[in-house]
């Protein structure tokens, strides 16, 4: 009965005899460490498994005759962390005692805990720049260069350019959580893409204008998805190759229908992003060239929006570069 319930379990679970041998392992044991039952059935712990904190709780377990619990970390065949239990189990009358020990996987849960600790830092400092700039400013103009007429109103609109940046980033974040909660998406419809890309360029059409970018490859590209969020990636995108597009360039918007997905591509021809940081592209906060990226505007949260919203539509995204040739993002949308 005893090991029928171990072997039921999804976590690991093994047991071991007084000599510390392994009399017991049940399969998702074996699963978590990459053995078969021949590699770890007669052997002592430390034999099969050298992950010396192991023997180690088994010892003070045995010393303690309590339940004793560990965070483990093993490397190898995969770096994880288990939280293991051990303890003494009661035998029949002259029986030599055993120890059972249980291995809980718990490496999701803590690499959660090191993300969410990680995204409160990053928030904190993005919120933090902004904030530190405004108190500087309004210092400045309480000592006495409010009544500078020279430079009064400089301060005062990198007050306001301060305060629009902290706006987009608390509008992004809010953005970020309701498409990783998956609140407020609506049902999904045919949509024209070419329809969406006229209403990206209108909100930029100053931008557009005041850096002679042209925008070329307006055909009509059916896709199936959310309209709003659809305009959402797609600004994003056409906004950041504006930005980092030289006066004068041009953006291409292509779209392309194969057996399996539909593919919209906006490519531009500006400065570009090294290959180091292209792995690293679609996380939060992660900036190519941080002082740049907040002179732009930016908050360090449009390409993980992007990405969140593709993921919505149970596509992805894509990227290609070249340092001072241009970038090429690309929106998969399976048909």
């Amino acid at each position: 009965m005893f090991e029928v319930i171990l072997s039921s379990m999804r976590d690991g679970a093994i047991v071991l005899d007084n000599a510390d041998q392994i009399i017991f392992a049940n399969q998702s044991f074996l699963d978590a460490f990459s053995l078969s039952r021949g590699d770890v059935v007669g052997k002592r712990l430390l034999e099969a498994v050298r992950i010396p904190e192991l023997a180690g709780l088994a010892g003070e377990a045995r010393a303690a005759d309590t339940p004793i619990e560990k965070e483990i970390t093993v490397v190898y065949p995969e770096e994880k962390i288990f939280s293991c239990s051990a303890a003494v189990i009661e035998t029949e009358e002259g029986e030599p005692e055993v120890i059972a020990m249980i291995f809980h996987d718990i490496s999701e849960m803590k690499k959660l805990e090191n993300l969410r600790s990680e995204f409160v830092a990053n928030v904190s400092h993005e919120l933090k720049t902004p904030l530190t700039a405004i108190r500087g400013y309004v210092e400045t103009l309480l000592d006495g260069a409010i009544d500078d007429p020279e430079n009064n109103k400089g301060f005062l609109q990198k007050i306001d350019k301060n305060a629009q940046s902290l706006s987009a980033l608390i509008d992004d974040l809010l953005q970020l959580s309701s498409l990783e909660a998956r609140r407020g998406i609506k049902p999904f419809t045919d949509i024209d893409v070419s329809q969406v890309i006229v209403r990206a360029m209108e909100t930029l059409s100053g931008k557009l204008k005041t850096k002679e970018i042209e925008i070329v490859g307006l055909e009509n590209c059916p896709v199936t998805g959310d309209e709003n969020l659809l305009y959402r990636a797609l600004l994003n995108l056409i906004d950041n190759a504006v930005n980092y597009s030289s006066p004068g360039s041009k953006v291409e918007i292509a779209c392309r229908r194969g057996e399996k997905a539909v593919e919209i591509s906006i490519k531009d021809y500006g400065i570009g992003i090294a290959a180091e940081h292209l792995p690293r592209l679609f996380e939060r906060f992660y900036r190519v060239d941080k002082a740049r990226s907040r002179d732009q505007g930016g908050t360090g949260l449009g390409l993980a929006i992007v990405k969140h919203i593709m993921e919505i539509h149970g596509g992805s995204v894509r990227v290609e570069s070249e340092e001072g040739k241009g970038s090429k993002f690309t929106l998969i949308f399976p048909i």
